[in-house]
């Protein structure tokens, strides 16, 4: 509720509001009612508004209709899709269905489109997709069910069509002691109003008073309303790309229209293929929000909104060329990527060199990306060699699993944990049992015999159908390097660290190594070697059958 005092304040305030309540209505027995309404009017006829305080945009004014005039003795009928006054527009309409479907509220189309929201259908609030690939809230329904809306959006949409901003209220507020009694007019700055208060109440309250009134609020100069032609100007962030004689860094404007090129653009200017370096925590805010972003083999995109070009075929260090950093990243992204330059050392990798100046294919050699690649490998050759799939797909919570699965960036255990449970998901908790268990069932069942009190899990089924198969006997230690996992996932990621670890890494000589270091000899250089030796074995499974060996 607002009381008369909190009504006038909202209208004084106006545009100087971070939101603007767009709709709201309230009725507290006892305290008072009321409601708050935007409309937005043409701005040669907005003035009008202003000669009283009566609310000129009505809760449940159409937008469709037909029109009808007379013109040169004969009558004339128009269909069209604008006001009935053919002046005023609501920003949020309201809908009703005669009390056979619950009411609707629907934001103004053009509204929405101008600005090309998204509506969060579960929530009914409404967001704008940012350059970086998050989401801004523009409009939204508060913990008192108003609905607000960004003055800076509402205040850009009307810039570009022309209109102003009406805001409207009306507050009826009792009072439990009786008040002086006063009748006035408040008219100033684009503001009109009347407040009354009388002793002289119906409501069983000693006294009453009502503030009625709208505020003009006007829209951003049109050169700001943030859509072609009028977007603002790109600036481009300067990178190091050097040192100088002076040993200071050497740097330069990533724009491209100031690089050189091969056809003799900017001849005295870097050229626009010369590689910039950053520490590899750049990638770490992607790493972690995987339904944003997808670090790839090469390439980091935010959904189709943008992607960049990265050699990230380093151990502790990512490179892009200068001029694709200032081409494709948006300016936010680009003051985020400066802040992890360093001086150059060293060039591109081999397989960024080979891709990009020989144009020849080339696979990564960093482990982080080759694991990828070669469980894909996998899964491909397992399916065409034995008509099953070894993994199943991941649900959509784990969809972005994947990414995790990397030498962490940082020296910390809570990554380390964070990349040994995705391990652990990758390639033993979607190990396909069902198939597993069915194709091996002679060997599970032997397995429940000799041990009824043990579960038979996923490793054991992987392990059965070794041993059910003739010729894996030498992938039997594969099995080795999955209990190792599951082993680290339980004294490291699952539970609480203790002696147990400490105890395990001394065995191993890792001791006194690093969290990366750890997780590159234990878990990322076997599972490399586990998804190449069972391709190589389906591989020369498929082999054999063709040539006819196997029935």
């Amino acid at each position: 509720m607002l009381t008369m005092d909190e009504a006038l304040q909202l209208l004084v305030a106006g545009e100087q509001r971070q939101w603007l309540i767009a709709d709201w209505d309230w009725h507290i027995s006892g305290s008072g009612n009321g409601g708050v309404y935007i409309g937005l009017v043409r701005g040669d006829i907005a003035e009008k508004c202003l000669d009283n305080a009566s609310w000129d945009v009505i809760k449940g004014d159409v937008l469709t209709g037909f029109s009808m005039w007379w013109e040169n003795g004969e009558k004339r009928t128009e269909y069209s899709y604008d006001p009935v006054s053919g002046e005023s527009w609501p920003l949020v309409i309201h809908r009703n269905f005669h009390g056979l479907e619950q009411d609707q509220l629907d934001i103004l189309e053009e509204f929405r489109l101008f600005h090309n929201l998204w509506h969060d259908r579960r929530t009914d609030n409404y967001f704008k997709i940012l350059d970086d690939g998050t989401k801004q809230k523009v409009v939204f329904r508060d913990s008192n069910g108003a609905i607000l809306v960004d003055t800076a959006a509402i205040r850009k949409f009307c810039a570009a069509r022309g209109l102003k901003i009406l805001l409207q209220v009306d507050s009826v507020q009792f009072f439990d002691a009786p008040q002086e009694e006063k009748s006035e007019e408040i008219n100033d700055s684009g503001l009109y109003a009347s407040r009354h208060v009388t002793n002289d109440s119906i409501s069983g309250k000693p006294a009453v008073g009502r503030l009625l009134g709208k505020r003009l609020i006007e829209p951003l100069p049109i050169q700001k309303c943030g859509v072609w032609p009028y977007e603002d100007e790109k600036t481009h962030e300067a990178f190091i790309i050097g040192t100088l004689d002076d040993g200071s860094d050497a740097v330069f404007t990533s724009d491209p229209d100031e690089l050189a090129d091969y056809f003799g653009k900017n001849r005295t200017n870097p050229h626009y293929l010369t590689p910039v370096q950053f520490f590899k925590d750049v990638l770490k805010k992607y790493l972690e929000k995987p339904s944003l972003y997808s670090v790839e083999d090469g390439y980091l995109r935010c959904g189709s909104l943008w992607g960049l070009r990265i050699d990230n075929d380093h151990e502790d260090k990512v490179v892009v060329f200068l001029g694709d950093l200032g081409r494709d990243l948006p300016e936010s992204e680009q003051r985020y990527w400066r802040s992890f330059n360093v001086r150059p050392e060293g060039g591109v990798s081999g397989t960024c060199f080979k891709r990009s100046f020989l144009a020849q294919f080339s696979d990564p050699t960093n482990p982080d990306l080759a694991i990828k690649l070669e469980r894909r490998k996998l899964l491909e050759k397992w399916r065409e060699a034995f008509g099953f799939e070894l993994y199943a797909e991941f649900h959509e919570n784990d969809a972005g699993v994947l990414t995790d699965l990397r030498v962490p960036i940082s020296d910390e255990w809570a990554e380390f944990d964070r990349c040994t449970i995705a391990a652990t998901k990758v390639f033993i908790d979607y190990l396909n049992e069902s198939q597993l268990a069915k194709l091996a069932a002679t060997e599970v069942a032997k397995m429940k015999v000799s041990n009824p009190d043990k579960p038979v899990r996923g490793i054991d089924k992987l392990q059965a159908w070794f041993r059910q198969n003739e010729g894996c006997s030498a992938l039997e230690d594969l099995i080795a390097s999955l209990r190792l996992l599951q082993e680290l996932r339980s004294k490291s990621a699952a539970h609480r660290k203790s002696s147990k670890l400490n105890d395990l890494l001394t065995d191993r000589g890792l001791e006194n190594e690093s969290p990366r270091e750890v997780y590159r000899q234990l878990i990322l250089h076997p599972m490399l070697s586990y998804c190449r030796r069972l391709s190589e074995f389906a591989e020369n499974h498929s082999q054999t059958r063709h040539a006819g060996i196997v029935p």
